[in-house]
Parts: structure tokens; C-alpha cells; sequence
């Protein structure tokens, strides 16, 4: 029987050679298989990240949620949790995420997206947030 290490490279090359399908096909296999094992929320990003790919930002969703639920820590799950919302237009979500995210833990990933934002507080979007958006692009070393 194939080791979780052995079908998570597999899913990376199909991946990262086009074969999305096939990737989510192998990913899902490892769900099933590993469920319990401690590094299962990256298996979540990468599908997550396939799902939003392909198009379906709502299987993208639920990923990054089963992702930053199972490792609140990680930017990366955090960051694809946001887009996904951003993607199905629920900008309070994204928001209430990025903001979850960056009162716990440092930006490396945010970085771009809290300059975006902060551009964005200049045209007068997002002003329900502007304390926050400012607190935490200071916090961040974000050029004010």
C-alpha cells in the first residue's frame, strides 16, 4: 500500500503537470486513508487551492475552513480561505479572516494584500474596517 508521503508527491506532479483531476482524485484518497494524520491540513490547501483553480471557489471554501480549522497557524490556508471568499463576493468573510488571521500571527503571505487594501481604504472601499486595516498594516510594516 502507497505511504501518504508516496500519494502526496503523486497528487504534486499531477498537479503540477495539468492533471487536476486526477490530483483531486488522489488528494481525496489520502482524506480517506489518513484522516487523523498531523500534516492532513496541507492535503486540504492543495485541494483547496485545485478546487479554486478550476473554478469551484465553494469546494475551495470548504477546504481552506476544514484547512484553518485543523491549523489556525497557517498563512497559507488562512490566505486561500480569503480569496475563496472573495472569489463568491462574501467581503465581510474575507475581511473577518484576514482579520483572525493577523491579530494572532505576522504577515509574510498578507503582505500584498494589506497594501491592497490599504489602496483600497484611499478610494473609500472597505471603510467599515479602516481601523483595522491601518492597525494591522502598522503592525505588519506596511508603508502608510
Amino acid at each position: 500500500m502507497p505511504t501518504i508521503e508516496s500519494l502526496f508527491e503523486l497528487a504534486i506532479e499531477l498537479r503540477d503537470s495539468g492533471n487536476l483531476d486526477h490530483s483531486i482524485g488522489v488528494l481525496s484518497k489520502i482524506l480517506d486513508r489518513y484522516p487523523g494524520n498531523e500534516s492532513i491540513y496541507k492535503v486540504y490547501v492543495i485541494r483547496g487551492g485545485i478546487y479554486g483553480d478550476l473554478g469551484d471557489h465553494t469546494l475551495a471554501l470548504e477546504d481552506f475552513k476544514k484547512a484553518t480549522h485543523l491549523n489556525p497557524k497557517s498563512e497559507l490556508a488562512s490566505l486561500g480561505l480569503y480569496i475563496a471568499y472573495i472569489e463568491l463576493a462574501q467581503y465581510e468573510d474575507a475581511i473577518h479572516e484576514l482579520i483572525r488571521y493577523l491579530s494572532s500571527y505576522p504577515a509574510e503571505l498578507y503582505k500584498d494584500t494589506l497594501e491592497e487594501l490599504v489602496n483600497d481604504l484611499q478610494h473609500g472601499y472597505m471603510a467599515a474596517y479602516k481601523e483595522d486595516i491601518l492597525r494591522l498594516a502598522r503592525q505588519n510594516g506596511i508603508h502608510l
